[in-house]
């Protein structure tokens, strides 16, 4: 009886320990896509940005709002940036003759850039491999 015990206790310690310890994905992205970053070669980072809509659209929705009549658009005009704002996760590596500073700043300036009607992204560095 002492032998399940002591098996049973050690499977609950191992199983809390899976749960608290973080592992494997960051999260903000699918496995397979982590999978895919994980196999690539050095240099490479695995980063997050996060976007705001645009002034542009952020006034055109404020136009778009008064002209049904509505009061008060100016006042929804936070929860628009809250709600419209996204972050994405996402990777970039280079070649064998790229440098992990090339690397770095190929994803920031693809985060920097304007998508649709969001605007330049906050840039986050996830995790990093230099080679």
């Amino acid at each position: 009886m002492r032998v399940i015990r002591g098996l049973f206790l050690c499977i609950v310690i191992v199983a809390a320990l899976w749960v608290l310890v973080p592992h494997g994905n960051p999260g903000g992205i699918s496995d397979a896509k982590y999978s895919r970053f994980e196999r690539l070669a050095p240099p490479k980072v695995l980063y997050s940005c996060t976007r705001k809509p645009t002034r542009e659209s952020l006034v055109g929705r404020v136009r778009a709002c008064i002209d049904t009549g509505r009061a008060g658009c100016e006042q929804e005009l936070d929860q628009w940036v809250e709600a419209g704002t996204e972050t994405v996760v996402d990777f970039e590596a280079g070649s064998t003759t790229s440098t992990y500073d090339e690397v770095l700043q190929q994803a920031k300036r693809n985060c920097k850039s304007n998508v649709g009607n969001m605007g330049p992204g906050e840039f986050e560095v996830l995790e990093a491999d230099e080679g």
